[in-house]
């Protein structure tokens, strides 16, 4: 077997001494998961873009940077035993490789908020509850973000995070990734249990609530993600071979963000979506109560139209401008034991559709394909002519 191995130039050999290769390739694979996975979601939503798809972007535009960065110190001695550099070398490989740690949390922390945001975008404006809470998730991820950023920096030197002995370590910075990776796992229990708690309060079957809470529970393979680049970054610092036992650390942290970008675009398939289209009335509803209110509004009212007696009629308008729809049909009906023909009642059946929000992003305005977990609101009017 060894004699169909040909000697010639290759781009990257795994030595004992060299790990670069492995990095390489789960950097690259990596890079090309999270990129389809973008512009699949791209091509879903392009004429119904949000502020969701907006923050995926700037997410994988810092995703696209952190790469580059890697792949300048990986060419500088990263994944290398740091006796075999230069100077110069390994200068420019601890700067930079200090660079990507950076934008990597903040490209991690930016697909967080992204995710909250598309859950905020599947329910209607008037759920009010609802907004709030992700209004709260949304401003608690930002902060987290920032947070990261600074803990996986602030008073370190670049040399120090990257130290070739222990005594060089900076002071702290252990502690400081054992809290940005408990924070780190608690903000994807907080992306899965809050669209738990939101889909639990909708009137939907409990098969449909489950399928809903599977999909955003794809962020689960994060948290053990976490905390395994957490224990392996660990063991390199006490290593005798720092550069080369930070591979595998290096190796996890590129399959978090990877993972964390991809749970982000897996909600937006289409075929996901339609299932919280309520327009046929059929998998998400909501039944009013006997002064006509429902939901999360309370003493909405309309003015109906009059009755037509001598047969039925219906009229409707747009249900996605939120008109209202009005089936007119004679009803007979007894009274006290006996039948009464000349008693003939009217029963008007009036469908609401709450309409979409006014104030709609500018890039979906228009648009046919919004995404919005809709209300449907039934009421029925009996009128007797005695």
């Amino acid at each position: 077997m060894a004699d169909l191995i040909t000697p010639g130039y290759r781009f990257a050999t795994v030595t004992s001494d060299d790990h670069r290769g492995l990095i390489y390739i789960a950097a690259f694979l990596t890079f090309t998961y999270s990129t389809l996975t973008f512009l699949t979601r791209c091509a879903i939503k392009w004429k119904v873009f949000g502020f969701d798809d907006w923050a995926t972007c700037v997410a994988q535009t810092t995703s696209i940077i952190q790469f580059a960065l890697l792949l300048v110190s990986l060419t500088a001695g990263l994944g290398r035993n740091f006796d075999l550099l230069s100077n110069d070398e390994y200068s420019r490989m601890s700067t930079t490789q200090y660079s990507n740690q950076i934008v990597l949390y903040l490209s991690l922390g930016l697909s967080k908020c992204a995710a909250v945001m598309l859950i905020q975008r599947l329910f209607t404006r008037d759920a009010k509850k609802f907004w709030l809470i992700c209004n709260i998730v949304v401003a608690l991820m930002v902060v987290w973000t920032l947070l990261v950023v600074f803990m996986v920096s602030v008073g370190c030197s670049p040399r120090s995070t990257a130290p070739p002995t222990e005594a060089e370590i900076c002071p702290g910075i252990f502690a400081r990734y054992q809290i940005v990776a408990i924070t780190d796992a608690l903000t994807d229990i907080i992306l899965i249990l809050v669209p738990a708690y939101l889909v639990w309060q909708l009137q939907m079957g409990t098969a449909l609530k489950m399928q809903v809470i599977a999909v955003f529970a794809f962020r689960l393979p994060l948290i053990p993600l976490s905390f395994l680049a957490l224990t392996s970054w660990k063991r390199s610092l006490h290593s005798n071979n720092p550069g080369v036992d930070r591979t595998t650390a290096i190796l996890f942290q590129q399959s978090e963000l990877c993972f964390s970008l991809i749970a982000g675009t897996v909600p937006c398939l289409k075929s996901f979506i339609r299932s919280f289209d309520t327009g046929s009335g059929v998998k998400v509803g909501y039944t009013s109560n006997g002064y006509g209110s429902s939901g999360y509004n309370r003493g909405l009212s309309y003015r109906m139209q009059s009755l037509n007696t001598a047969g039925s009629a219906v009229r409707s308008h747009n249900e996605d401008e939120g008109n209202v729809k009005v089936s007119t049909k004679p009803f007979t009906s007894g009274g006290h034991g006996r039948a009464r023909a000349s008693s003939i009642s009217n029963v008007t059946t009036v469908e609401y559709i709450t309409p979409k929000p006014k104030e709609v992003d500018a890039m979906s305005h228009g648009s046919q394909d919004e995404l919005f977990i809709r209300r449907d609101v039934q009421w029925e009017v009996r009128s007797e002519n005695a």
